[in-house]
Formats: structure tokens, sequence, C-alpha cells
């Protein structure tokens, strides 16, 4: 299970990266009326992958495995 979260962790905050590589890569322009034009989306969407990751990553690294009874 651990490991699980270790890797959902990381193809999270990838997730996260590309994310805001494709929010530069896209850009922000201006139209001539003034009108704003940028991926906006792609902000929160960011950071929402990132801090999932972030908390996964964590819960990964802190995950421990019951003691059996016996």
């Amino acid at each position: 299970m651990k490991r699980t979260l270790i890797r959902l962790s990381l193809l999270l905050l990838a997730g996260a990266v590309v994310s805001a590589v494709a929010y530069r890569l896209i850009g922000v322009r201006v139209e001539a009326d003034g009108t704003l034009r940028e991926a906006f989306p792609l902000i929160p969407i960011g950071y929402l992958l990132g801090g999932a990751g972030v908390v996964t990553g964590i819960a990964g690294l802190l995950w421990r495995k019951p003691a059996r009874r016996r």
C-alpha cells in the first residue's frame, strides 16, 4: 500500500507540473476589445493536484502496517 501511495503522489505531482507548463505555453493575451483570454482553469487544477500529491506523499511516507495479533 505504501508503494502505491508514493506512486500516486508522483503521478499527481506530475499532473500539477503539466498544468503549470500548459498554462505557460498557452499564455495570456488581451483581445482588441479589452477581453482577457487565458487558460484560467489550469491554475486551480494545478494547485489541487499539487496539494493532493503532497498529502498523498506524506501519507505514503507515514504509512504503517497494523501489528498482527496472534
